[in-house]
């Protein structure tokens, strides 16, 4: 023993065509969403190519001309485990603003995924102010999913989504991309799998085998919990959490559920989670 929705869709009316919802997806970079640009994210200064993109691969990737893909880093678009409709819809959003258009790539040019794609963050002609990533997730055609990108980027993206969740703009309007809440047990068995967003107070912090657990109910083996790995834990000290006094904390964290007894998300980058403030204020 270790110590211790609406179906209607992306905010939208019945009747909404989808030649509106893409006239919206487009008209992001108009948008509040952008007002800071890619230029407050440390990757913005390493462009390291410029292509036409054909259009989207999927709601968070995009095909270029020169037959190469890349997928954008620090987001997640709706796919086929949160429904076929719901990945079209996330496709037709990308497809709408990146489409004909020259894109830049900015990042680490040697960073690819297993199938070969570039990860990076991307612009259109090399505005910072037509940040792709920002404009899906400001219109909540996407979900911030921090990786290995620059923090920087991640907060920026944060801030982005923290408007768009309160405007239930888009995703953020339907039932099945909620905020889940940790004490929520049968909800977040039923998102096994699935990337999500889980917020809840801290009960415990525990340790075993080097890995730190932050439990949020009574029985640590059935309810929600969050697994930081040990060789995780410098990042987030680096970043100013102080994880074993967790305890009585308000946090908002991010990821996919698997179960671990109970559902569990494990966190590797600090971006990954927020802290709201002490339980009860």
């Amino acid at each position: 023993m270790r110590s211790s929705g609406d179906s209607t869709g992306w905010g939208a009316r019945r009747g909404r065509t989808v030649a509106a919802a893409l006239f919206a997806a487009a008209a992001g970079f108009a948008s509040c969403a952008t007002a800071e640009g890619i230029a407050v994210c440390a990757d913005a200064g390493k462009s390291f190519a410029g292509v036409e993109a054909v259009g989207a691969d999927y709601g968070a990737a995009i095909r270029l001309a020169d037959g190469r893909k890349v997928r954008l880093a620090g987001v997640i678009a709706a796919n086929e485990f949160d429904g076929a409709d719901a990945a079209q819809r996330s496709m037709a959003a990308l497809n709408a603003l990146v489409a004909g258009k020259r894109v830049s790539l900015h990042g680490d040019a040697g960073k690819q995924d297993r199938y070969g794609r570039f990860i990076a963050q991307v612009t259109i002609d090399n505005d910072p102010a037509r940040w792709v990533q920002a404009v899906l997730v400001g219109d909540g055609a996407a979900r911030v999913a921090p990786a290995g990108e620059a923090s920087d980027c991640a907060r920026a993206l944060l801030r982005v989504e923290r408007v768009a969740r309160a405007a239930k703009s888009g995703l953020w309007a339907e039932n099945g991309f909620a905020v889940l809440a940790a004490r929520s047990v049968p909800e977040l068995l039923g998102a096994a799998g699935r990337f999500a967003i889980v917020e809840g107070a801290v009960r415990r912090v525990g340790e075993l085998g080097g890995r730190l657990y932050l439990d949020f109910g009574r029985r640590y083996n059935e309810d929600f919990t969050i697994v930081i790995p040990r060789e995780a834990q410098t990042a987030f000290a680096a970043a100013g959490f102080d994880l074993r006094n967790f305890a009585g904390m308000r946090i908002r964290a991010r990821g996919v559920v698997f179960l671990l007894g109970g559902p569990a998300l494990e966190l590797r980058v600090p971006a990954a989670l927020e802290v709201i403030g002490a339980e009860g204020t």
